[in-house]
């Protein structure tokens, strides 16, 4: 018999692509501070998060790729390790 994949139906944000497709965005630039500070308190909740590393924590980090692994555009990016971290 053949292993099915496991297919993970969990929404994933790229919160950082996000952030600068709001800001860009015609009138949007009076966003642009309070964005800025709050992508910035997102950083430092990532930073606990893995401090603490708490699988299902985890799990909500990468879903909104404040991990290098899951972001994009990170040289880190690894689409395949997030899969497989996100499916265990």
């Amino acid at each position: 018999m053949a292993k099915t994949k496991k297919i993970s139906l969990q929404w994933k944000v790229n919160t950082n692509g996000l952030m600068n497709e709001v800001v860009t965005c015609h009138g949007a630039s009076i966003l642009y501070m309070p964005l800025k500070i709050f992508l910035s308190l997102l950083a430092c909740v990532a930073q606990r998060a893995s401090e603490i590393n708490d699988k299902e924590l985890n799990k909500l980090m990468l879903r909104l790729s404040l991990y290098d692994i899951a972001n994009p555009k990170s040289e880190l990016f690894d689409q395949d390790a997030v899969e497989k971290y996100l499916n265990s």
